[in-house]
């Protein structure tokens, strides 16, 4: 079943008949499965790593620092990639980077990009950085944990191009197939990879595989003993289809843009416009400090309860974060959101 599934969303984000993965319990997980089968791939050794350059960007997850961490990958040089003015990586200065790195003699080998960043929601160009690593051969690895299912919507389909050209990718059903938490999915365009990272043998084993088994999970990544995910992520698909789910993305991506547009009617700032359904927004007034002002509208909104906002840092200003990819959020839950929204920031401005 658990194979099933993944050659499922193989097929889905563009891979051939070579890939392969694993069920995971989150992103994170995922994202170190995915490091490690670098690392590997590559035959990053002791001895190279303090020659072997990462490239990120400052908008990469945190997960993938300490997937880097937990890697043993500490010590490689790591390289930001710098940022265009909607928050995705510049290839041009990718290019640049690992360039000026050839050139002094190191050895680039891995760059990840980002399906879906957690401050906006930003999509990397991905063809673009796919071109690059097969340029220079580096692995090309993704993280589509959040937005990787969007690929589900024609809009997403066409905003995810390239998402194909990864070496790895992870995806994450607990987010974007509104799934309980637990659930995420490692995926590696030739399980040769992962097989080289995680497959071990031991005499008492011997009797348990066949040569013409289904790859088995205790191959493919560091679990050995696990739960069977499986059965949460394809008894909703059974029961439903992807109809539903479909249909609940398309929602996601409208309501961010119709609240990209109603909180601007407000009186809002919220320059971004919504690649997927994060909208970064915050409130000016007209004197005072206006990071001071939006941290205690956050606490006003959070306080009173009936919706749940979250804030980031964008360019050293405090930002509120619309993050809609709940089941449960619809348009009367936004219109609450803009009407409480509205009265907070009265009440804050008559003190």
């Amino acid at each position: 079943m658990e194979n099933m599934l993944i050659r499922w969303m193989c097929g889905l984000v563009g891979y051939g008949p070579r890939s392969h993965g694993n069920l995971t319990s989150s992103g994170s997980l995922a994202n170190m499965i995915a490091v490690v089968t670098a690392r590997d791939a590559m035959n990053i050794k002791a001895a190279d790593i303090p020659r072997s350059v990462i490239y990120l960007s400052r908008q990469t997850h945190h997960s993938v620092a300490k997937a880097i961490k937990v890697a043993g990958l500490a010590e490689c040089p790591i390289r930001f990639v710098e940022l265009d003015e909607k928050y995705k990586m510049r290839a041009d200065d990718l290019a640049a980077k690992v360039y000026a790195d050839k050139s002094a003699g190191l050895e680039p080998f891995l760059v990840v990009g980002s399906a879906g960043t957690t401050d906006v929601g930003a999509i990397d160009p991905l063809i673009e950085i796919g071109d690059i690593a097969a340029r220079y051969g580096l692995w090309f690895h993704v993280d589509a944990a959040y937005g990787g299912f969007f690929i589900l919507t024609d809009e997403g389909r066409e905003k995810l191009r390239g998402l194909e050209r990864a070496d790895s990718l992870i995806i994450d059903p607990h987010k974007g197939l509104f799934l309980p938490y637990g659930l995420g999915v490692v995926l590696v365009k030739d399980i040769a990879n992962l097989e080289r990272a995680y497959s071990y043998e031991a005499n008492y084993m011997q009797d348990a595989v066949s040569p013409e088994d289904e790859p088995s999970p205790a191959e493919l990544s560091p679990e050995l003993t696990k739960h069977f995910r499986g059965l949460r992520l394809w008894l909703p698909l059974k029961l439903h289809g992807l109809a539903p789910f479909r249909a609940c993305l398309e929602e996601k991506l409208h309501l961010a843009k119709y609240f990209h547009s109603e909180v601007q009617n407000i009186g809002f700032e919220s320059t971004l416009e919504p690649e997927l359904s994060v909208v970064a927004y915050r409130f000016v007034p007209p004197t005072g400090d206006a990071d001071e002002f939006n941290k205690r509208l956050m606490e006003a909104v959070v306080t009173d309860g009936r919706v749940f906002i979250s804030s980031t840092m964008l360019d050293g200003k405090f930002t509120l974060r619309f993050a809609c990819l709940s089941f449960r959020t619809h348009l009367d839950t936004v219109d609450m959101l803009l009407t409480v929204l509205e009265s907070s920031v009265k009440a804050l401005m008559s003190k």
